[in-house]
C-alpha cells in the first residue's frame, strides 16, 4: 500500500496566458494566438506564485500559446529550471471547425438558435450543457471536422492518462500541464459533473489528484498563484535562493 502512495501524481493544469484571439473575442481552438503583452505579464505573476513548486515533468499542447506559457513557468521556477517542455497534441483546445477564427457573438448566436434558447445562461441550465456544448458545435459544422463531445473527451482523456501513468511508473510527484480553457472545462466536468464551473481563467490552476488508477479533482480556476506571484512581483520579492 505505501508503495501506491508513493505514487500518487498530482497535476497542475495551468491555462495559457491570454492571446490577443481571446482579447478580440474570436474562437481559438486549433488556430493560435500569440500571447498578448498582459497575457505575458500574467502568465509570470502565476510562474512566481508556482515557483517552488518541484515539478517531475512539465507538459503542454503542441499549440504555441501553452508552449509560451509552460516555459515562463520554467524560467521561475527555484526548483528546477531546466525541466523541457513536452509537446502532446493530445492536449489541444477542441476543435470548432467552421468556427475557428469566428467572431465568439456569432457562434453563440448560431449555439442558441440550434438550441432554440435565447440566452447562454438558459443553455447552460440544460442537463450536462458541457456535452451538449461541443456536440452542437460540431452538429453546426458543414465541414463534419469540428470535434463532438465523444471525439474530444477521448482524446483528452488519452492524453491525460498517459501522462498520468508514466509519471505514476517513476514514483509519482508533481506534474505542471498548460493546457486550454475549453478541452479543460470538459475534462474537469467529465469527472465531476457537479463542479460549478462558469469559466477557466488564464493562467489560472487546477488541480487533480492521480491514484491507484483514478482521478479526482482537488481544485478549480485557483488563481492563488498568480496573485500571489503579482504580490511578490510588485514588491520586487523575485530573488533566487
Amino acid at each position: 500500500m505505501s508503495c501506491e502512495r508513493s505514487n500518487k501524481v498530482i497535476l497542475y493544469l495551468m491555462r495559457h496566458g491570454q492571446t490577443i484571439m481571446n482579447k478580440a473575442e474570436r474562437v481559438q481552438g486549433w488556430c493560435d494566438g500569440v500571447l498578448t503583452e498582459e497575457g505575458i505579464e500574467v502568465a509570470r505573476d502565476a510562474a512566481v506564485g508556482l515557483r517552488d513548486i518541484e515539478f517531475k515533468a512539465v507538459y503542454s499542447s503542441d499549440l504555441g500559446r501553452t508552449i509560451k506559457t509552460a516555459r515562463i513557468v520554467i524560467k521561475e521556477n527555484r526548483v528546477n529550471n531546466k525541466l523541457k517542455v513536452k509537446e502532446v497534441p493530445d492536449l489541444r483546445e477542441a476543435y470548432f471547425g467552421k468556427y475557428e477564427g469566428e467572431s465568439e457573438k456569432i457562434m453563440a448566436r448560431d449555439m442558441l438558435r440550434y438550441l432554440e434558447v435565447n440566452s447562454f445562461e438558459e443553455a447552460m441550465k440544460l442537463p450536462e450543457f458541457y456535452k451538449v456544448y461541443a456536440d452542437t458545435c460540431a452538429a453546426l459544422d458543414e465541414t463534419g471536422n469540428a470535434e463532438d463531445f465523444n471525439t474530444l473527451i477521448k482524446r483528452v482523456n488519452r492524453g491525460i492518462l498517459n501522462i498520468c501513468e508514466d509519471i505514476s511508473s517513476q514514483g509519482g510527484g508533481n506534474v505542471l500541464l498548460v493546457v486550454h480553457g475549453g478541452m479543460l472545462m470538459t475534462f474537469l466536468k467529465n469527472l465531476d459533473n457537479n463542479l460549478n464551473i462558469k469559466m477557466i481563467e488564464n493562467s489560472s490552476v487546477s488541480k487533480v489528484k492521480y491514484e491507484n488508477g483514478e482521478l479526482e479533482v482537488l481544485s478549480v480556476n485557483d488563481l492563488s498563484y498568480r496573485e500571489k506571484g503579482h504580490e511578490l512581483r510588485k514588491n520586487n520579492v523575485i530573488f533566487m535562493h
